[in-house]
């Protein structure tokens, strides 16, 4: 349930990138797919990595083959899912790198799709496909932190040292 709405919210957060028009934004659609990934289970990351694929056809222009993006996402879902599981994926810096890895193996995965399916290589920009690795493993990182963060006990701390 999770994943459905971390999907859906991040199916939002593009579009607001896209109305903004950055010119190399993040891929949201890999937070929550990696999110469920780090835990070491394939099978909800395959899942994870279908809806978040699917919602990216459905978002891309008509001109794209249908299904790309989820053949892709489902993939590394399963190839995070197998690195969460025989590494500890806890630390921000950790599930950073895994965002970033993915993004950029999710770069080569559609060329090779594409190469094979339309009979030419389409390689991605290899400036673009660095800018958004980064931004999505940096977002990755902080959101990761964010979520780590013992928010209810730095509260309560603060609240104890108000009133002493």
């Amino acid at each position: 349930m999770k994943s459905v709405l971390g999907v859906v919210l991040a199916a939002i957060g593009t579009l607001l990138l896209g109305v903004a028009r950055v010119p190399h934004p993040p891929d949201l659609l890999f937070l929550p797919v990696a999110s469920v990934s780090r835990t070491g289970r394939a099978v909800p990351a395959m899942l994870a990595g279908l809806l978040a694929g699917l919602v990216q056809d459905a978002l891309t222009s008509p001109g794209r083959l249908v299904g790309l993006n989820a053949f892709s996402k489902v993939l590394l879902a399963y190839l995070m899912a197998a690195v969460g599981a025989r590494a500890l994926v806890e630390k921000p810096v950790m599930f950073g790198l895994l965002a970033w890895g993915a993004v950029v193996l999710e770069g080569g995965v559609l060329a090779g799709l594409l190469w094979i399916l339309r009979g030419e290589p389409l390689l991605p920009d290899p400036v673009a496909l660095v800018l958004r690795a980064g931004g999505t493993g940096l977002l990755a990182a902080l959101l990761r932190a964010a979520l780590r963060y013992p928010w209810k006990e730095a509260r309560a701390a603060r609240r104890r040292r108000k009133l002493a």
